[in-house]
């Protein structure tokens, strides 16, 4: 009895071993292959470092890029729930932008998981291109003048026209180089979790690497399969028709603005037809500022994006109305002529015009030129893109997804770029999805209410908990208050 119990022991103690060399196998590299770093204003560090790739991905030879790879490592550091990638939106915006949210030390994302950042080449720290002619107004008229005028597209890619090939700028070599971080960081699955553009990504990444992947989250995504550019008139006209029905539904805005459309389509009216001049300060003098719509509209079309923008449009058109535009070039900022590093506008270019061009262009349709907006974001677009030296990409990288990877989207009700019927078509490739559509969200959060329900929920998908949870709080996320006129007081 005694050399059984003997036995059964170390056959026990054979499994703990095994079992903690398996556990010791599968912990990730990233405290191998990564520093610690505490950015200034940060509560907790990072691991970061970088890791290089070829730029030309399909024949692994020639010029490298060092990528910029960020880890927010998971408290619990046993738990082994699989890392979270944040694909950032864009194209153009580093992912290591996001990591200031998740490494605050009580965030509720990075107890089991960590958190990993890929800055995409051409953005943030991974060779980014920036064109400093473009993303610098030098003063308050270039406002309203051309945003790619062709002689700063030029200055452009003259600086790069020695050292990149804007051709490997496209997703797909964005997709190859996550997964060839995952497998440097020693990740066996990875959860996605996407924005936007990088929802493009997120499921070009579903395709290539499936056998990779646990689980996906997607915020107003795009796709591989369609394009906004061709279509954003329209889609920003939807989103105002549904602020103009929530301002009238609403009693404090209807009270205040009770002819918020009609306003609106007489301040568009005036500034297409008569010329508006405002007199503005600027570096210590006054200036002249001749107003120009496009612009403006441009400017109204992104204040759509998010609750907490959207909800100040009917001031800012009631303040236009009676003759004081000072609110609305307040919000478009015409008197900043810092440079903008926050998008990569080098690789916007390159990634748009390869991409998204070929299908607008296929795509487009006069009655853009209907809305508000009218086509101008594809008008300026296909003007860049005609100078930008890109190729365009092959039809078979721009198809729909095809996946039973579990998948999780939410679209928002308001959204003016991605709205919730782009949501609808990508969902309807996706075997294992769930579609969710947040009422008063445009495209990003803003300052919705109860935003606890958006992080519990996309937590608990990616631990496959989600049927513990109902959707109903979702309808409870809500915006602000409606900005209102200041007060007048009367003197008596």
């Amino acid at each position: 009895m005694r050399t059984f119990k003997l036995g059964i022991g170390i056959f026990l103690l054979f499994l703990i071993t095994c079992f903690s060399c398996s556990k010791r196998n599968q912990e990730p590299k990233i405290f191998d292959k990564l520093s610690y770093y505490q950015p200034e204003g940060f509560k907790d560090s990072l691991v970061v470092g970088t890791f290089q790739v070829f730029e030309n991905s399909d024949e692994q030879k020639g010029k490298k890029i060092n990528l910029f790879v960020a880890v927010t490592p998971a408290i619990v550091r046993d738990s082994q729930m699989e890392p979270i990638f944040i694909i950032e939106g864009g194209p153009g915006a580093p992912a290591s932008n996001q990591s200031y949210f998740y490494t605050e030390i009580d965030q509720s994302y990075r107890r089991y998981h960590d958190i990993v950042y890929v800055d995409a080449r051409g953005t943030g720290k991974s060779n980014p291109l920036h064109c400093d002619e473009i993303q610098t107004n030098y003063s308050p008229q270039e406002y309203f003048d051309h945003p790619f005028p062709q002689a700063k597209l030029e200055a452009c890619i003259q600086k790069y026209q020695d050292s990149v090939d804007f051709n490997f700028y496209q997703s797909k070599y964005m997709v190859d180089d996550l997964e060839a971080v995952r497998q440097w960081l020693g990740y066996d699955k990875i959860n996605l979790m996407g924005t936007s553009f990088g929802g493009k990504v997120s499921l070009m990444f579903m395709d290539r690497y499936p056998n990779s992947i646990h689980r996906v989250a997607l915020h107003a995504p795009d796709a591989p399969h369609f394009e906004y550019v061709s279509k954003r008139g329209s889609y920003s006209q939807r989103a105002l028709n549904e602020l103009f029905k929530l301002c009238e539904a609403d009693s404090l805005c209807f009270s205040n603005y009770p002819y918020f459309r009609n306003e609106f389509q007489v301040v568009m009216d005036r500034i297409k037809t008569t010329k508006v001049v405002q007199s503005i300060q600027w570096n210590g003098k006054e200036q002249r500022v001749a107003l120009t719509w496009p612009p403006i509209a441009y400017k109204i079309s992104k204040m759509l994006y998010s609750d907490d923008q959207y909800i100040q449009i009917p001031y800012l058109v009631h303040e236009a109305f009676t003759g004081n535009y000072t609110p609305l070039l307040e919000v478009m900022d015409i008197t900043n002529t810092d440079t903008n590093y926050f998008f990569a506008d080098g690789l916007w270019f390159s990634n748009i015009c390869a991409e998204d061009l070929p299908v607008a262009l296929r795509n487009y349709d006069e009655s853009e030129k209907e809305s508000f907006l009218g086509d101008y974001v594809f008008a300026t677009r296909k003007y860049a893109c005609d100078h930008w030296p890109v190729q365009h990409s092959k039809s078979s990288d721009l198809i729909a997804v095809v996946s039973d990877i579990p998948t999780l989207l939410i679209s928002g009700h308001f959204d003016p770029t991605l709205p919730p019927e782009t949501g609808t078509e990508i969902v309807k490739h996706l075997s294992n999805s769930q579609h969710i559509i947040i009422p008063y969200m445009a495209h990003m959060l803003g300052d919705l209410s109860d935003i606890e329900c958006y992080d519990r929920y996309i937590l608990a998908y990616f631990e496959g908990k989600e049927d513990q949870l109902d959707t109903e709080c979702f309808n409870e996320m809500k915006p602000g208050p409606f900005k209102l006129p200041p007060t007048t007081y009367k003197i008596h």
